[in-house]
This record gives structure tokens, sequence and C-alpha cells, in this order.
């Protein structure tokens, strides 16, 4: 690497000779211990935000209701922008109690690095529960037998707690029960810890905290290259979205990049506005590029190589969308040193496409895009003024897919270590499906096919 020159770019033979040698396994190492200073939010702090949506989740919990999910994710989300969090890390406290609410918080960007599940027998806990007392002058909190007031006039001025009855306790345990493996299946698994909660405090505290300082161990690569392929509709935009935010990943889109190297007049910018404003086919490649014209493809590797030669691809790993396109593209991707180590196959039936595709509308007034059935306009006037672009009407989708079927079978053969993902399914549902194969190694079958 020259350090001369600005911006730095990370030669892509770093990272290759790292993986295979397993260089990345010598910096693994115990966080440095830390010790208070953390932000624990529980109801009354996300309260305390000043935002719309805290009259509504206000109103819930005095129903004894849960909060919606995409409520929660905005307040949780306001909440950890602020500098205390930001500066000090943050632990939620008693949510998500529902598996709605653990997707709502991922779709608005938010996932824990750890998540510790206490675990107890229901007697236990009760005992513990229904033991409870308050002093009503200073806050405090005790317990008639594991931890009694010391002084005889605070024994005195104690109180039960607001709603301290057993059947109550009951109805919250049963709550508990109903939604716990729900969360479990909805975050990470390499992220949770089920720690036993009968034991003294001390214990506890020592294996969450042991938990809290160690590093998180996954066979999935170190420095991921992914590669999202399928037709339009299946979903690719929304699963690098969330791959991105979940493990910061940069997300590249080579429909994306071409647009912004254009917009930019950079020098490969500059050579492909040649091409499209004199509309030098020469041959028909890159089909899918309906809005910026048929490109060469040395042309377009050169600007994707561009990409994911800077600092943040090469440290961070990337998730690519839109290219490759064709085996002779996915060969000279290999050859520029950006071979990936995952690609995923996005499947999902050409009926589903067309529905997903061609019953898009936009709003030309505000911009707004809506779905017929998956995301209706609000009014009938807003419905009346709604527009279908082009790209989106039924025989452009089925020319799509085809341009896309004709390739896919020699882009599997290429890379045989891909993997196949049903993605006629919901959003999140592709994307554990998508999570579950990162963070496992490769069949054996298709290492073979490598060999």
């Amino acid at each position: 690497m020259d350090e001369t020159k600005r911006p730095l770019k990370i030669p892509p033979e770093f990272t290759m000779y790292a993986e295979k040698n397993e260089l990345f396994s010598l910096y693994e190492a115990q966080l440095v211990e830390k010790e208070s200073g953390i932000h624990k939010i529980d109801t009354d702090d996300l309260f305390t935000v000043d935002i719309e949506p805290v009259k509504q989740a206000r109103a819930c919990v005095d129903r004894e209701d849960d909060i919606p999910g995409d409520v929660l994710g905005a307040l949780v989300k306001e909440r950890i922008s602020k500098k205390d969090c930001a500066d000090n890390g943050w632990m939620l406290v008693g949510y998500p109690k529902t598996r709605d609410q653990a997707l709502a918080l991922q779709r608005h960007g938010i996932f824990a690095k750890h998540v510790v599940f206490m675990d107890a027998p229901d007697m236990v806990l009760i005992e513990r529960f229904m033991g409870k007392r308050v002093d009503p002058q200073t806050g405090g909190i005790y317990h008639l037998t594991f931890e009694p007031p010391e002084s005889p006039e605070v024994t005195r001025r104690i109180k039960p707690l607001e709603n301290q009855t057993e059947k109550h306790f009951r109805k919250q345990l049963l709550h508990y029960h109903r939604n716990v493996e729900g969360i479990r299946a909805a975050v990470c698994k390499g992220t949770t810890k089920i720690i036993n909660a009968d034991q003294p405090k001390s214990d506890v505290y020592a294996q969450v905290y042991h938990f809290l300082c160690q590093q998180s161990r996954s066979v999935a690569p170190q420095c991921p290259r992914v590669i999202l392929q399928g037709p339009r509709g299946s979903g690719k935009a929304t699963q690098a979205a969330l791959l991105a935010a979940k493990y910061g990943l940069v997300n590249v889109s080579m429909v994306e990049l071409i647009k912004q190297a254009i917009a930019d007049n950079s020098k490969v910018g500059n050579m492909m506005s040649t091409y499209i404003d004199k509309k030098m086919m020469g041959r028909k490649t890159n089909r899918h590029l309906v809005d910026i014209g048929p490109l060469p493809d040395n042309i377009v590797l050169k600007c994707l190589v561009e990409r994911l030669s800077k600092l943040d691809c090469a440290t961070k790993g990337w998730v690519l969308r839109g290219y490759p396109r064709s085996r002779h593209q996915a060969e000279a991707l290999s050859e520029a040193g950006y071979a990936p180590n995952r690609v995923y196959f996005l499947e999902c039936p050409t009926d589903t496409i067309v529905e997903r595709l061609s019953l898009r509308r936009t709003d030309p007034v505000t911009g707004q895009a809506f779905h017929l059935i998956y995301n209706p306009p609000p009014s009938l006037e807003i419905k009346r003024r709604l527009k279908t672009h082009h790209k989106d009407a039924e025989s452009a989708v089925d020319e799509d897919v085809l341009s896309y079927d004709s390739q896919v079978e020699e882009l599997m053969d290429y890379y045989a270590t891909s993997q196949g993902v049903n993605a006629d399914q919901d959003p999140h549902t592709v994307f554990e499906s998508i999570e579950s194969l990162l963070t496992k190694p490769l069949p054996k079958q298709t290492l073979k096919a490598t060999l």
C-alpha cells in the first residue's frame, strides 16, 4: 500500500491472505474490562425522549398492553442516539417483550451485541416478587427474607409494591413464557446467553460480566464479501440493507455506483457518459441497467473495483448486488482480486415477482412509493394520480426475469459454493435464513467442489 497516495486503497490480497492463513484468529481476545458507565434504559428512561410516540407507548403501559413494535423501535432509536448512550454504551432492560418488538428493533437498525436471558423457576420468582417492599420516603427496595431493612424505623414504614399480588405476577410470567421462544428465535444466536438466576447475586453478576467481556465466536467470515443474486423484485436491496445494518458491511449497489460516478463527473463516470450519450451499444450487456444504458464490462468493473478497494470495504467487508450478471463478469471480478466468500441466490417464483413489481405505484406529487396490495394509498384522491414506472410494466418484468434466467445457471456453476435462499417469504424470515447461512460453515459438498 502506497501511503503517499490519497485516498488509501487496501490491496485485495491483504484480506485474501489473512483469511487463507487464519491471521484473524491471532487477534481474537477478550474485550477490555469496563466497570460501570453503561447506561441503563428501562421504561421510565424511554419515556424521557421528546418524540410523539411517547404518548402512545405510555397509554399502552397504563393499559398493561404491549408497546407496538415500531413505536418501541422509534423510542429506543431516539434514546440511544443521545450522547450518554453513544459514549458509554447502553443496556436495554425488560425489552423486547415480544417477537414483534424484537424484529421492529432490527428494522430500526438496533442490534445488541449481547442478549442475556435470566432464567429461574417460577416458584423462586414468585417468592422474590411477593417479598419485595419499598420505602415510600427514600424509594429504596428491600426484601423481607433476602435483604431486610437494617433499622426498625425503616421496617415500620416499608410497604408492598403497587399491584403486588400473586395473581398479577403469574399473569406476567405467563406472558413471558408465551413470548420468550419467539424472542430467542428473532435475535442472533451468537449474541445470546441463558444464565441461571437462581443463585447468589454475585455469582449471577460474575457470569453476566464474563459474557459481556468476551468476543462472540463465529464461523462467519472475518471480513465478509457477500454477493446477492436474484431477479429484480426478489428483495436484494432489502436484504443488503439488513445485512449492512446488522453487521456493519458496506452496501454496494452496482446501479447506484454507476449513477454516482456519472453525477460526480469522475474519470470513469465520463467514460460511461460517452457510451450512454452516444448509445455505443457494442453488444447487449447489462440489460438490467435500464436507466443507465448498456456499458462495456471493463468500464463497469473499473467503477466497481474503485469502490471495493477503499478502506471501509477492505476492513468492514461488503455486500454487493447488481453484479456480476454473467459468468464472464464473475470471472473478471475474481481476477481483479475481489472473489466473494459468500454468494446467495434469492429464489422467487415469477408470479410473485410480477405481483411485487407490476403493482408498484408512485405519487408524482410527493414522490412517495405505494403498492396496491402491501402498501395501498391512504385516499382515493392519491390513488387516482398514481403513476406506474415503465420498468414495472408486466411485459418489462417478464423480460427482466427471462434475461436473468438465461444467465443464472452459468453463475451458479461458476460459484460452486453458492447457496439458495427462498425469497418468497416475509423479508425478515428471508434475512434470518441468510444470517443462519452466513454464520455457519459452507456445506462440505460445496467445499469439495472447489478442491
